[in-house]
């Protein structure tokens, strides 16, 4: 490589790394800006919140009342969860060891009988799962809604 070949090539490189650090501190300059947007923002829904509560007695009633409801709701949900998650890790024992049967199979009958099984299987954990997540989603939409119902007068 002659000197002139070997000084193109350094400027070449020299000329993507500085693109490469401009582009970097444009986009560091945009996470910032943004940042600063989403804090004032942040800023301006709480000072509407607190605005909408009215006096400290008022807040402190709220909130009471709002922890002897919420906790056993909360309890109640996480049990829910935890009654789901064990369902559906047993479920995709149940599939997985299906999926290996197939591999098992002693005959060509056999291994169409493992595989229907493990279609209609899935199919049915599918069904069962879309339920789960309609009803959990029901769930935390009403809840949700008798939150904002008990911070904020009714939206009209």
């Amino acid at each position: 490589m002659s000197a002139t070949e070997t000084k193109k090539a350094t400027a070449a490189a020299s000329e993507t790394i500085d693109e490469v650090f401009h582009e970097a501190m444009r986009s560091y300059e945009k996470a910032l800006k943004s940042g600063i947007q989403l804090q004032e923002e942040s800023v301006n829904l709480w000072k509407d919140l607190l605005t909408k509560l009215g006096s400290a007695e008022e807040l402190q009633a709220k909130l009471e009342s709002m922890t002897a409801d919420a906790f056993p709701k909360a309890r109640k949900r996480m049990e829910e969860f935890v009654e789901t998650f064990n369902r559906t890790s047993n479920q995709t024992i149940d599939l997985f060891e299906k999926t290996l049967g197939v591999y098992q199979a002693t005959s060509v009958t056999d291994a169409q009988r493992r595989v229907q099984d493990l279609v209609e299987s899935s199919l049915s954990a599918l069904r069962v799962n879309v339920h789960s997540a309609l009803n959990t989603n029901a769930k935390i939409i009403a809840s949700w809604k008798e939150l904002v119902d008990r911070f904020g007068p009714a939206v009209k």
